[in-house]
């Protein structure tokens, strides 16, 4: 990598599995102008773990994936990750189909003045759940699992995004998967403006509703209305993208202790 007019080149390649293969010139690359978002501090040894399996399912990558984009012969936005022993550091951004890698070989010598960092330990990557098949006026949860044959027709599967989590008691919850869909909620009247399909991208932004301790939870279109117009089932919330959406705690649904201080929580 150089410095040259005060733009920063570099070179990538596309899916590789480990560093060793950039080390090596093993690679097919595509050159781009860089512009560096974020630096990412790990440890050695998670430096190093990174290194030897490269995948884009790794949580931070996922959660910054906002700050990342990727024009071969163009400009590439990435993440630097290295460590804090490390001179060399590892260049990342992230498309919706491809990874992108670079390798910069002198982080110290490297200008990054007025650049956020961020230390943090590595998680495995997680398999997110990325899609979902929403049903039209569902009554419940048979209705939204396939368990009522009859009853309704499912939209194809496409992706969605939540806008806003909604916590209700776990009691609550019960009521409005197993029947209450069709009912009217103040909680989807109220945040109607967060909910709406984009048929550019085929996402629908909607609402997540579950319990205070529940598992599973409902993604909710309410397209204007005040009930769950469209609905799809999600087994395990903790395969959700929540880092940074809102959460609204229905009055009977108790607060978790360590997060009563902070305005925007994260949906668990």
């Amino acid at each position: 990598m150089k410095k040259l007019k005060e733009k920063m080149f570099a070179a990538f390649a596309a899916n590789i599995k480990t560093m060793e293969s950039l080390r090596r010139n093993e690679v097919k690359y595509v050159p781009g102008v860089l512009r560096i978002e974020k630096v990412i501090v790990l440890s050695a040894a998670d430096y190093e773990k990174l290194a030897e399996d490269i995948s884009p399912e790794y949580p931070f990558l996922k959660n910054n994936r906002t700050l990342m984009t990727a024009q071969p012969g163009g400009t590439f936005h990435c993440l630097l990750v290295t460590a804090e022993t490390e001179q060399e550091g590892m260049l990342f951004a992230l498309t919706e189909n491809t990874l992108y890698t670079g390798r910069a070989q002198n982080v110290p010598g490297m200008e990054l003045q007025g650049i956020p960092v961020e230390r943090i330990a590595l998680e495995e990557p997680k398999a997110y759940q990325e899609h979902a098949v929403f049903f039209h006026r569902a009554r419940g949860l048979d209705d939204i699992t396939g368990r009522d044959v009859h009853r309704p027709v499912p939209e194809r599967q496409t992706s969605f995004r939540v806008e806003l989590a909604v916590v209700l008691s776990d009691a609550q919850f019960r009521q409005f998967k197993e029947c209450g869909l069709m009912e009217d909620k103040l909680f989807l009247f109220e945040n109607s403006s967060r909910m709406w399909f984009d048929p550019g991208e085929l996402c629908w932004h909607c609402l997540l509703i579950k319990g205070e301790s529940s598992r599973d939870g409902i993604l909710v279109e309410a397209e204007g209305y005040a009930y769950a117009r469209y609905a799809a089932h999600v087994p395990d919330c903790g395969r959700l993208r929540l880092k940074d959406v809102p959460v609204r705690y229905e009055p009977l649904a108790r607060r978790p202790e360590h997060r009563k201080s902070k305005g925007r929580d994260e949906a668990r």
